[in-house]
């Protein structure tokens, strides 16, 4: 399909600005990503450079391929503000200008975003879901008010807060950690003291708690969301928290169930595991959205436009290992613009896999932590992981929940000497000592895993030990796989 004489101009307007683009977001990157840039080494842990550990993927795949309870020493609600008048005068009258032209639709918000060590969730519209009888989950639910667009006269104008966006992402995920380890420890103290034997009924009632120091896809997604609106508070009008559901086998079958039932069904049988960031544009007319995916591990601010025509993002590389390449790519869905589909292209050798999942971004997800929190509780794995600002993972512990809970594994990986990834397998078993000592072989590893963790010696072994417990717990462990089946047999056609 040939390009409009609107679509050339704006594609010929682009591509002069395009080295200035880079010269720019260079000084954004210099400027604001305070930490050195790692090199990615010569042999990672390629499936956990961009594991989310809602994705449910065959374990013996994950351990052939190789795939935060802390807080870092940085100020997570920092932004470096220097020269900051001088560098985004250009965004800030452009946002002043949209606000004042629609000052009654863009009134700012009063919500804090952040208090203390959480989250004011009512900044983020957050709510519970319905729970009928004998479902494994709250139903999904989104706000009924829609999130107006954010216009630009002309490219420059979006790689200019594009570059913002995307540095301020990148700085994010050096600071903070995927980590869905901590979550599923408070989730089984809270049950052991309740002292009730029923963990399917306590599932239903439980508080899931959300704060700053442990992050999974939906904190990840509250923490870029309230650092963008601190530099620029008009965003809290445009950015908005949107719902994925992971490996759809059919996305015509998919959203003809959005058509027939509504994602809020019963009988749409969806568990929504996955969370990212959204916020519509125009660019001299043409529309598209952003999409911002800190739980991937994803370093880009990807821009989706339906003419997918400049800046449309299309494939792009997110990691790229001797034996495994993965790719991905983000378009409008053709059955449906309520939709972006997310494709995911594994390459091994000569041969390619697909994968697709869809992001439903026609309206804010309400329901982030009561569904997708609360259904990542009871996952079958869990991971703690540092990244890079390019989100290659580097450092981590994770682990499956397995049914004989004797055959308990612990694997853990760090850059070792030479940019050579160390990877090993630890048994559960072997830090049930107590208050003995560890073996020495365990005890040197974690001495050159704590630091890339950013956590102390003694806060990772104890960590370990206290895993250790959880994941021998016989009970506890088989009714969280029950349930976990559970909810895998409802959406198993999805």
């Amino acid at each position: 399909m040939g390009l409009t004489t609107m679509e050339k101009q704006s594609t010929e307007s682009a591509t002069n600005d395009r080295h200035q683009f880079e010269k720019t977001k260079s000084e954004l990157q210099l400027r604001n990503t305070g930490a050195v840039r790692r090199m990615p080494s010569t042999s990672s842990e390629d499936d956990y450079s961009n594991y989310d550990a809602d994705e449910e993927e065959d374990e013996e795949e994950l351990a052939e391929d190789n795939g935060h309870g802390c807080w870092s020493t940085a100020d997570l609600t920092s932004v470096d503000r220097l020269q900051m008048s001088d560098l985004y005068a250009d965004i800030r009258q452009l946002l002043a200008r949209q606000q004042h032209h629609h000052h009654q639709q863009l009134e700012p918000m009063q919500s804090q975003w952040i208090v203390g060590d959480g989250y004011d969730l009512n900044a983020f519209n957050q709510m519970n879901g319905v729970w009928p009888l004998g479902h494994p989950l709250p139903l999904p639910d989104w706000s009924t008010q829609v999130k107006p667009t954010l216009t630009f006269e002309n490219v420059w104008q979006y790689e200019e807060l594009n570059a913002i966006v995307e540095t301020t992402l990148q700085r994010m995920l050096e600071e903070t950690h995927y980590n869905t380890v901590n979550l599923f420890m408070d989730f089984y103290r809270s049950f052991k003291r309740t002292r009730r034997s029923d963990l399917r009924s306590f599932f239903q009632f439980y508080d899931v708690p959300i704060n700053r120091r442990h992050h999974m896809c939906v904190s990840l997604a509250f923490e870029i969301m309230a650092r963008l609106v601190q530099m620029f508070p008009v965003l809290s009008q445009y950015l908005y928290l949107v719902s994925c559901e992971e490996q759809v086998i059919d996305c015509n079958d998919y959203v003809q169930l959005d058509e027939e039932y509504g994602l809020n069904s019963a009988n749409a049988a969806v568990e929504k595991e996955h969370v990212m960031v959204a916020m519509r544009i125009a660019i001299n007319g043409r529309r598209g959205i952003m999409i911002l995916d800190p739980g991937y591990h994803v370093s880009r601010a990807v821009t989706v436009m339906i003419d997918q025509s400049y800046p449309h993002t299309g494939w792009f590389g997110q990691s790229k290992e001797p034996h495994l390449q993965r790719d991905y790519c983000y378009n409008y869905s053709q059955h449906s613009d309520k939709f972006v589909e997310w494709k995911e292209r594994e390459i091994r050798g000569d041969e390619a896999s697909f994968k697709n999942s869809l992001v439903y971004v026609a309206q804010e997800y309400s329901t982030a932590i009561d569904v997708t929190v609360r259904r990542n509780l009871v996952y079958n794995f869990r991971s703690l992981l540092s990244r890079d600002a390019k989100g290659q993972v580097y450092a981590g512990i994770y682990f499956p929940l397995v049914a004989n809970v004797q055959e308990s594994y612990l694997t853990i990986f760090y850059d070792g000497p030479n940019e050579q990834r160390v990877r090993t397998k630890l048994m559960f078993n072997a830090f049930k000592v107590g208050k003995g000592k560890l073996p020495d072989s365990i005890v040197q590893h974690l001495t050159k895993l704590a630091p890339q963790l950013r956590l102390p010696l003694p806060e990772l072994t104890d960590l370990c030990k206290s895993l250790a417990e959880v994941v021998t717990d016989q009970n506890f462990i088989s009714q969280v796989l029950s349930i976990n089946d559970d909810i895998g047999n409802m959406s198993v056609e999805n």
